[in-house]
């Protein structure tokens, strides 16, 4: 029978990670400026300056975050057990209470306010 991929490695884990190259791949991102080479160029939303937005926009957009936010969460503590679960159902209601308050913000806000 032939198959259409091959075997994983024989070894696999801790022990197949080359130091030499872990090390040069930590000194390469985490050293600061002066220290070791520049980190590469993150071309992405981070380094640019938001588009001004209405307050009801930019509350709207936290909202939408925070949902994303807690169905991460949730994602994560249906694969987990014990301490770690109960760790991460916590942050699942941390984000809800969040969620609670931007709601309220958002429905106290008069319609045709936008700043």
């Amino acid at each position: 029978m032939f198959k259409i991929t091959p075997n994983p490695p024989g070894t696999s884990g801790i022990d197949s990670i080359d130091p030499q190259a872990a090390d040069r791949a930590l000194a390469y991102y985490i050293l600061p400026q002066g220290g070791g080479p520049k980190r590469p160029d993150v071309t992405g939303t981070q380094n640019q300056a938001p588009a001004p937005q209405s307050r009801e926009d930019a509350l709207v957009n936290a909202s939408s975050i925070l949902d994303s936010a807690a169905a991460t969460a949730y994602e994560n503590a249906d694969n987990l057990t014990g301490a770690s679960r109960k760790v991460a159902m916590g942050v699942v209601h941390l984000i809800e209470l969040a969620q609670r308050q931007l709601d309220s913000v958002i429905e106290e806000q008069p319609a045709g306010v936008t700043s």
